[in-house]
């Protein structure tokens, strides 16, 4: 058996949730991106807080799908983890696997190699390799989305993809 196999094994509904072709992907983290981080769910402060200034950003790009890598994967089904994204809910196509986060966002990859473009949103940069990749738009934990720069980077990315 392959030592990552456990990084493969997705989630049974994603399957149908999955649109037939797409070339970028978006992956999410919630705490200390849309909301505060704290030490505790209860230290979080009030949820989704920016998730409207995402949403805003997103309708550049209709059609961009959204993974969730963030840990309330392993606590919520992907169609609560909708009910909470909305009103990005109907753009979740899946969540990645268990494991690390950019091992599971490359395990993700290597799943759907359609995709060629895509960026991470996430404010724990010692889950991913230093130097940082340039896909990783990391935000501060406190600050969440309103971190200077990460809103301009992806509009950024999201006009040129578009374009």
């Amino acid at each position: 058996m392959h030592e990552h196999s456990s990084f493969l094994r997705l989630p049974q509904w994603h399957v149908a949730a999955l649109p037939m072709t797409f070339h970028r992907a978006l992956f999410i983290d919630f705490d200390g991106v849309l909301h505060r981080a704290g030490d505790g769910i209860e230290d979080v402060g009030p949820h989704w807080v920016w998730l409207p200034l995402l949403a805003k950003a997103l309708e550049l790009a209709p059609d961009l799908p959204v993974v969730v890598h963030s840990t309330w994967r392993y606590q919520y089904h992907p169609s609560e983890l909708r009910e909470l994204l909305s009103p990005l809910g109907s753009r979740l196509i899946d969540v990645a696997p268990r494991g690390p986060r950019q091992e599971a966002i490359r395990w993700w990859l290597h799943m759907h190699p359609t995709v060629t473009s895509y960026r991470v949103l996430d404010d724990d940069g010692k889950e991913f390799d230093e130097p940082h990749p340039e896909e990783l738009l990391l935000c501060e934990p406190s600050l969440g989305l309103t971190t200077p720069g990460v809103l301009e980077r992806l509009v950024e990315w999201l006009e040129k993809s578009t374009s």
